[in-house]
């Protein structure tokens, strides 16, 4: 009788890891040939086709994101992904700079508190000057008015490292608390590129613009 209670309690657990293996979310992220060098690229995401059961939809208030980061660097940063039918996801990072040589991205299904419940494989792909992707207008669109969302609190405040200013329009901070770009935005110094800033002066009450030269951006090594 002992050696059956044993057995039956054996059974039951491995039923229930099963059961919860079963009905786990996962998504996946689909490797990218290259990224182009100061232009945008698109990243797409899909649950599994085995996910289309109820048990693998995604649950009210799951978002999915698309995280990434210079390599090497130590925090990420994530843009949301639009939804498209059959629980495919995409999602397109900023613009990376021409030291940006290769680009750490995954997806991830995001709940309201900002846990993440499922997340892909993380995934790597070269900055090459010769890459072309095409994107379509709604893609272009999304790519220009970009909201980028901050993992730490030392993000905030900073611009993206290794990425370029154009098209990124809000962020949010590791709070989700979103606002303008404090670095990008309209009212705030613009890096056009890692030897030109524009830096907004004021003369007599007119606003005007100082052109130095030089190097701020820190190194590889950190954020």
């Amino acid at each position: 009788m002992e050696v059956s209670m044993k057995t039956r309690g054996l059974l039951t657990a491995l039923s229930l890891l099963v059961c919860a293996a079963a009905h786990a979310q996962s998504i996946t992220v689909e490797p990218l040939k290259c990224v182009p060098e100061e232009d945008n690229a698109v990243v797409r995401a899909s649950m599994p086709a085995n996910a289309q059961s109820q048990a693998q939809t995604m649950t009210p208030g799951q978002t999915p994101r698309l995280y990434f980061r210079w390599k090497g660097q130590t925090d990420f940063y994530w843009v949301a992904m639009e939804i498209e039918p059959g629980l495919r996801f995409w999602g397109v990072p900023p613009k990376p700079e021409k030291r940006n040589d290769e680009v750490e991205y995954y997806a991830a299904l995001v709940d309201p508190a900002g846990k993440v419940a499922a997340r892909s494989q993380s995934r790597t792909a070269q900055v090459t000057a010769d890459c072309k992707p095409e994107l379509t207008p709604k893609e272009r669109g999304v790519a220009e008015n970009l909201t980028v969302g901050e993992t730490t609190q030392e993000q905030q405040g900073a611009k993206v490292v290794g990425f370029l200013c154009k098209g990124v329009v809000t962020r949010i901070n590791s709070q989700g608390v979103r606002r303008n770009d404090d670095i990008c935005g309209p009212c705030a110094v613009v890096w056009w590129d890692r030897k030109t800033v524009l830096v907004p002066a004021f003369a007599g009450g007119v606003m005007g613009v100082v052109i130095t030269d030089g190097d701020p951006e820190p190194s590889p090594s950190r954020p």
